[in-house]
Order: C-alpha cells, then sequence, then structure tokens
C-alpha cells in the first residue's frame, strides 16, 4: 500500500521537531519501516581509516541482516561507496538497498542507510531516498550548530561524539597485540593552549587576544591534514584528533605545528607559543573522559617544564612520572 501525502507529511514533521541526532535516527528507520516495504533497515556509519570502516549508529532491529549472505552485504556497500549513489540489489526472494548520506560534500559519503524488502517498486525506491535525503539535510544543520562561532571549528559537544564514537568503533574490534605500539595505527587526542594567554590579554587587550584565537584556528587549518579534525575546546584551548597514525607521524605533526606558530608573526606580540598535550586512543580505553584526562595531563606536564613543547601521555606513564588517570564519572575535565 503507497504512504499517503499526510503520512509523509507527518514523518517530516516528526523529522524537523527532533534535535538530537540519536532522536533524527530513530525517525528516519521509523519512518522508512512504515512508509516503505522496507522491513529491516540499519544506518552505518563509515570511515575508511578505521577498522571496522562501518559501525552501527541506529537499526530497528538488533538481528536485521542477520540472514544475509556478508558477501552479499559487502557487495552492496562496496558499490554504493564506488558510485556514490542509490544502489539496489536483487536476490531470488528479496531486495536489497543502500543510499550513501553526506554532512558535508567535500568529506565523501559519510553513511550508508542499508534495507531489506521483499519487493520495492520505483516509488517506493524514490521515497526511501528521498526520506534519507531529508535525513541528510536536518543533519546538515544540526552540524552547523555544532561549530564554534567565533573560529568555525568543531565545538566540544562535537568533539565528545567524535570520541564515543571511536570507543564504540573500538569495543566492536578485536584487540591487537601492543607488541610494536611505536608503529601501531591509532587515532590521537591532541590538547593544546596559548602559553601565558592571561598576559596577552592584559597587555594587549582582548580584541588582540581574540586576533590570536583567530589566528591560530587559521594555522590549524593550514598545518593539519584535512583527514584530521580540528575543535576549539573553549576559551584559548584547542583540540586536534588525529586520524590512524602512528606515534612517530603523531610526533611528527604535533612539532611542526608548534614550529608554524613559533614562526608565526603575531604583530603587537611578537611571538606567541602554545604547549600541547598528546595521548593515543587505545583499545579498552573506552571512556572519553579518560582519554581527554590522559591528553589533559601531558598537557599540564609540558605547561610545568619549559612550554612551547609536546609531551605525550604514554611516556610520562612509562617514566612513572604520572599515574593512571581513573575517572569517577563523566565530570568535565577543564
Amino acid at each position: 500500500m503507497a504512504a499517503s501525502s499526510i503520512q509523509i507529511l507527518d514523518s517530516i514533521v516528526d523529522f524537523t521537531a527532533k534535535t538530537e541526532v540519536d532522536a533524527i535516527t530513530k525517525s528516519l528507520l521509523t519512518s522508512i519501516t512504515e512508509l516503505t516495504p522496507v522491513g529491516e533497515v540499519v544506518l552505518l556509519d563509515y570511515c575508511d581509516d578505521m577498522q571496522p570502516a562501518f559501525t552501527v549508529l541506529g537499526t530497528n532491529d538488533n538481528s536485521a541482516f542477520q540472514q544475509e549472505n556478508i558477501h552479499q552485504i559487502d557487495a552492496l556497500l562496496a558499490e554504493c561507496l564506488a558510485s556514490q549513489a542509490v544502489i539496489q540489489h536483487h536476490t531470488h526472494d528479496h531486495v536489497l538497498i543502500a543510499v550513501p548520506i553526506y554532512y558535508e560534500k567535500e568529506d565523501g559519503v559519510s553513511s550508508i542507510l542499508c534495507g531489506r524488502a521483499k519487493s520495492l517498486s520505483q516509488d517506493q525506491r524514490a521515497l526511501v531516498a528521498g526520506l534519507t535525503r531529508i535525513y541528510e539535510n536536518y543533519q546538515q544543520i544540526i552540524m552547523a550548530s555544532e561549530r564554534d562561532s567565533f573560529t568555525s571549528l568543531f565545538n566540544r559537544k562535537v568533539l565528545s561524539k567524535k570520541l564515543d564514537l571511536i570507543c564504540d568503533r573500538l569495543a566492536q574490534s578485536e584487540a591487537t597485540p601492543d607488541s610494536d605500539a611505536d608503529s601501531a595505527l591509532s587515532p590521537w587526542v591532541c590538547i593544546f593552549d596559548v602559553d601565558h594567554f592571561k598576559q596577552v590579554n592584559d597587555n594587549f587587550g582582548h580584541v588582540f587576544g581574540d586576533e590570536v584565537i583567530l589566528l591560530l584556528a587559521s594555522l590549524m587549518r593550514q598545518s593539519f591534514s584535512s583527514q584530521d579534525t580540528l575543535f576549539r575546546y573553549g576559551g584559548d584551548e584547542f583540540v586536534v584528533l588525529f586520524q590512524p597514525c602512528s606515534r612517530a607521524m603523531a610526533e611528527q605533526k604535533a612539532n611542526a605545528f608548534i614550529a608554524n606558530v613559533n614562526a608565526r608573526d603575531f604583530g603587537a606580540a611578537q611571538t606567541v607559543t602554545i604547549s600541547m598535550g598528546a595521548t593515543r586512543i587505545e583499545h579498552g580505553q573506552l571512556s572519553t573522559s579518560v582519554i581527554l584526562g590522559y591528553a589533559d595531563q601531558a598537557l599540564y606536564h609540558a605547561k610545568q617544564n619549559g612550554r612551547n613543547q609536546v609531551a605525550f601521555y604514554d611516556d610520562l606513564l612509562q617514566s612513572g612520572v604520572v599515574k593512571t588517570f581513573v575517572a569517577e564519572d563523566d565530570v568535565e575535565l577543564f
């Protein structure tokens, strides 16, 4: 039975009444199962630099697709990624559909909606794709609210969300031997702030201090890869989330950025320096507050031992300078 115009309008109203990403995702999945023959649907987050590359963001049935041949699903997802278009595969008794989703076009496919139905007409397929486009557009509106209004970098809410997603993905993956930890490819969190920023404000005024913040945000965009994610955590505090790389590469990126800051002419202040603290995100390290706590301890050590440098939490732990940080709850660390 075809969905009526009233039903579709009600579905759109339900989408736009939500303000939380999880609620919008649930609304999408519910709308598709209620308005189309798709009985099983799952939304998969995609990141080609992570293993596994796909992780479940939402599903209407935790057992969805368990009866499918894994090769069929892999082929469907691979074709969707390659074509960046809606893909439909037919088997002897059902249809699989995959719809690519973009949150920012320049970043490529961000997630894929995958559905299963006994049959799917052209109009029904168009409705699935259309509902997904509404979801995509509304997600982009939500994402605009997740930018720091002053620097346009991502804000701390997005940082927590991305760290939670990485932790979820690591929880779904198998632990790898840590015998060669230095060469292992891992995500990294790097926190930094401006050395003696209060003095900058006191000596040159808050307008000048704001200019320093904007210049640092610009330097971050110039210095780091498009695969790295940039955040303003608040005030003069910033965070960079490195995509999976080795310890040597993380150190190279951090030191290169410090050198770029040192080389930048900040006008009346002449030179501005920063201190950084970095930590690897590892399997079993499944708490956002703990990860940020490690990076914060490393930053504190860099501040206390000369500034204008990066300190790595694993070095401090191995040398006995710090002990393992244990968060009792999810309180803010800054």
